[in-house]
Parts: structure tokens; C-alpha cells; sequence
């Protein structure tokens, strides 16, 4: 076969997967999240990831998302990560059981005891593996709210809310889909991350 006959099939290979590329990236749901006037980063600021409630069918749901958030955080933001134990000892310290409705004082006071200037409280409200019929299979789901408090006002500067399947981004037989509920718990903590560094106006 003449070597000129097939340089055509590779180049429009190539078409073709730089296409699915961008249509993959294309494809599924794009996060909005409030960002208040009042957001301020800087190098010396801190935040305080609270444990989330679990309102999902799943138990343990929320420990997970939480621990993905925390590593989506620790890779993206530029504002420093509290370490979860000095979390835990300052709740206790507080005598906070559920913190996700906490006072203007109580946010204060474990703003102080924690030296951070961000507080982030989560909600996690679907985290399973769907079943459908035909040939759809399985599909994981993952529903997760998020919002920034500043720790000395009490107000919520930064919050987002995403629903996401695996399937958001498939294009056809099954490409694109994500089958892991693990993974798709770790991209939608990553779209977290990324838009609210994008929001302080910075990412690593």
C-alpha cells in the first residue's frame, strides 16, 4: 500500500479525537456560584474546612466528600488549609456538635480559636449509584452544596451548589461516562476548588 494512501486516515484521526476533546469538555453541567463583593484572599489567609452533613441515602457519604474537598482545596487555592485534627479539637474545644448552623458568635469564636479568615461548610445531598434500565446501566450521582463564611462577619462570601451524573458528559457509547462514584465525587470536589480559587482571583 502506497505510504501516501494512508497519511489521510491518521490525519483525519486526529480531527476526530481533537473534536471528542473538546466536545467532552464541552458537554455537562458548568457551576454559577455566588461570589460576594467582600471576598478578600491574601497570602496570609486561612481556611477551615467544617465537617458536612450528610443528607444522602449513603452513610459515611460526607466524611468522603469532605476528605475530596480538602484535597481539591489543598491543590488549588492559594489560601492556607487548616489541618482537619486542629478542626476537630477547636469544635470540641467549642463545645460545637453540628456545623453546619452555627451563630454569628459561634463562627467567631472558632474563627479566633482557629486563626483562619474562611470557614467552609458543606451539605451532601446525594452521593450513590443509580440503576437504570436498559442499557444505561449504572450511573453514579453526586449532589453537593458548599459555602465560605467569613469567619469575623459571619457572612457568606462564596457558595455553590452541583448536581452531577456520570453520564453529564458522555457523548455516545459510553464515552465520556464516569462509572466510579469515587471519581466522580473527585471531579465534582475539583469543580469546587477551581471556582472558588478562581474567585479569590488565583490557582496553583
Amino acid at each position: 500500500m502506497d505510504r501516501c494512501t494512508v497519511r489521510p486516515t491518521y490525519y483525519f484521526s486526529g480531527i476526530a479525537i481533537a473534536l471528542l476533546v473538546t466536545l467532552l469538555s464541552a458537554c455537562g453541567p458548568t457551576m454559577k456560584p455566588f461570589v460576594s463583593g467582600n471576598l478578600q484572599g491574601g497570602e496570609d489567609s486561612k481556611l477551615a474546612i467544617l465537617p458536612f452533613d450528610n443528607l444522602s441515602s449513603t452513610p459515611g457519604a460526607a466524611k468522603v466528600m469532605e476528605n475530596l474537598v480538602l484535597i481539591e482545596f489543598l491543590k488549588r487555592s492559594t489560601v492556607r488549609i487548616v489541618d482537619p485534627g486542629e478542626v476537630s479539637a477547636a469544635l470540641s474545644k467549642e463545645r460545637i456538635r453540628l456545623a453546619s448552623s452555627l451563630s454569628r458568635e459561634s463562627i467567631r469564636a472558632l474563627g479566633t480559636a482557629l486563626g483562619v479568615r474562611f470557614l467552609a461548610m458543606g451539605t451532601v445531598h446525594q452521593f450513590e449509584v443509580q440503576t437504570s434500565g436498559g442499557a444505561g446501566g449504572q450511573t453514579p450521582a453526586v449532589g453537593l452544596a458548599l459555602r465560605i463564611i467569613d469567619a469575623g462577619t459571619g457572612e457568606i462570601v462564596w457558595a455553590g451548589t452541583a448536581a452531577r451524573r456520570g453520564n453529564d458528559r458522555e457523548i455516545v457509547f459510553g464515552i465520556g461516562k464516569i462509572h466510579s462514584l469515587n471519581a466522580l465525587g473527585e471531579e465534582t470536589a475539583e469543580e469546587f476548588a477551581r471556582a472558588f480559587a478562581e474567585a479569590l482571583g488565583k490557582e496553583k
